[in-house]
């Protein structure tokens, strides 16, 4: 049996931009069927990597290093010789690659039609076959519609379905599938797989975090600061990581385990308790539900609402929380019945609870790292200057921002610094309840794995209840103890994670735990 022909050959590959070095001294090759997973951070150099190798390298980009494309000679890198093979750059539905205001059934059919150089008619009969190779794709009829219509996993399917539609040589995903679900990640490298066993292709996937590289296993390549820090196969670096960077990487990638530390036993009263909480609106003329939803939350104790997008997790805290009037039931937060309250009042008990969330726009942009700290001592708790400022210096310590400029603004922050200055707000605000939202979206896998000691840093010390909001059953089990899986905005299974873990009852709990198992 002959082996499998060598898709793309990278030797020594350098890249300096703007008089920085961003890659340096590179080295692998890759085989028709294989699959590479690159990972780094945003300074790691992988994404200089995947800029040159999909040609979107500009002008200001000095390359050394050879480059070479199947059986061709290497040529320098510095050439950007057109490639003879066919190689497909996948964007991820989180870059937002397509037009807001254009269909996605337009933008895709010419994305098509320039790369096969085809009609636009013909481009659109090969749109629609492969995307019927996909069953979770959106149905070709209804692509005729702008991108906001559409949720980040239906366009990652049409996306991917386009690139497979150009029968590629060379795959190359950037950050595909960031951003979505454990469960949608699942589903879709499973599809990716299967259509690179039928097509051949060779796949590089460029990722900040672990969960994709985690079901797509193959090789991997770690980068920090442009140089390789480690390299091999997923299960040898998940299983005997030598260099302590890989190993802080590693601890990121959360999976459900039933040996995790039983319930609480220092729970105290019960702070939030709902009783049949109907979620429909008001207004919603729609059939009864039987059941409402009915849990009781004790101070100190973690709770972790678990679902997909549309769920109804975030419209029931935003129940919870008087945020949005439901159709029916009782909530009772800190003994107060919250449908006798108003605007006012509510606003003034939310004072007490803390927002971390996943969301880059959580934190206002033009306010300075030093007042979004202070905002709750000043205007809630009424504090002096000096005790301000000291509260303010203890809890940017805590969460490694002490050395930074607090005149900044926060539109100058990173993602990553952003969640943490959230955790900073919270700290100083001593709340009795912290709301978690996807706390990790978005982060590459050494700054998940900071956000993760962080929170439980901050549960430990400040004691608040945690309500956590996530898709990904790794991470509740890490920072819950109890849990509501939810489908369609009902509750379909809840108890002690740590037992659903052993014995789920429904098959959407089965569904998500499956997708969390690595």
């Amino acid at each position: 049996m002959s082996e499998p022909r060598t898709i793309l050959t990278v030797s020594e590959l350098g890249v300096e931009r703007a008089g920085a070095n961003e890659l340096s001294g590179l080295s692998f090759s890759l085989a028709a069927g294989e699959s590479l997973t690159v990972l780094g951070d945003a300074s790691s150099g992988k994404d200089a990597l995947i800029r040159v190798l999909a040609g979107h390298g500009g002008r200001d980009d000095v390359l050394t290093g050879t480059i070479g494309y199947g059986d061709g000679a290497a040529l320098p890198a510095a050439k950007r010789a057109k490639p003879p093979v066919r190689m497909v750059y996948l964007a991820g539905a989180a870059a937002s690659p397509l037009n807001p205001h254009a269909s996605v059934l337009s933008q895709l059919t010419q994305i098509l039609a320039r790369r096969l150089d085809t009609p636009r008619s013909s481009a659109r009969e090969e749109l629609r076959i492969a995307l019927e190779r996909f069953p979770d794709a959106p149905v070709f009829a209804d692509l005729d519609r702008k991108p906001g219509a559409f949720t980040a996993p239906e366009l990652t399917w049409a996306l991917m379905a386009t690139a497979i539609a150009q029968a590629p040589d060379l795959l190359i995903a950037d950050h595909a599938f960031a951003d979505l679900s454990p469960a949608a990640i699942k589903a879709a490298v499973e599809a990716l797989r299967a259509e690179q066993r039928r097509i051949g292709f060779a796949l590089i996937y460029g990722a900040r975090g672990l969960k994709t590289a985690s079901y797509l296993r193959g090789r991997m390549i770690v980068l920090r600061q442009g140089r390789v820090v480690e390299e091999g196969s997923f299960d040898k670096l998940a299983s005997g990581q030598s260099h302590a960077y890989t190993r802080t990487l590693f601890k990121s990638l959360t999976k459900p385990t039933d040996a995790a530390a039983p319930r609480s036993a220092t729970r105290g009263e019960p702070l939030l308790q709902v009783q049949g909480l109907d979620l429909r609106s008001p207004k919603d003329k729609g059939p009864k539900p039987r059941d409402g939803i009915s849990f009781e939350l004790r101070r100190g104790a973690s709770l972790a609402l678990i679902g997909e997008e549309g769920s109804g997790r975030r419209a029931l805290v935003r129940a919870l929380l008087g945020m949005e009037r439901f159709a029916g039931g009782r909530v009772v937060m800190d003994q107060v019945d919250l449908s006798i309250l108003s605007a006012a009042m509510s606003s003034r008990l939310r004072r007490r609870i803390a927002f971390i969330t996943g969301a880059d726009d959580a934190l206002d942009p033009r306010m300075t790292l030093w007042d979004t700290v202070d905002e709750p001592l000043r205007a809630h708790l009424h504090l002096p200057r000096d005790l301000i400022a000291g509260h303010r210096e203890t809890a940017l310590k805590r969460v490694g921002l002490a050395s930074y400029d607090g005149r900044q603004p926060v539109a100058e922050l990173s993602p990553y610094d952003k969640r943490r200055l959230q955790i900073a707000r919270a700290i100083v605000g001593a709340p009795f309840l912290a709301v978690i939202d996807e706390p990790l979206r978005g982060l590459d896998a050494f700054a998940q794995s900071i956000m993760i000691e962080l929170l439980e840093d901050f549960r430990r010390q400040e004691g608040p209840a945690f309500v956590v909001i996530t898709a990904d059953v790794g991470v509740a089990q890490v920072l819950a103890e109890d849990a509501l899986f939810l489908k369609d905005r009902k509750v379909v299974e809840r108890g002690a994670l740590r037992e659903i873990l052993k014995n789920p009852k429904d098959e959407e709990t089965r569904r998500l735990i499956d997708a969390a198992n690595l």
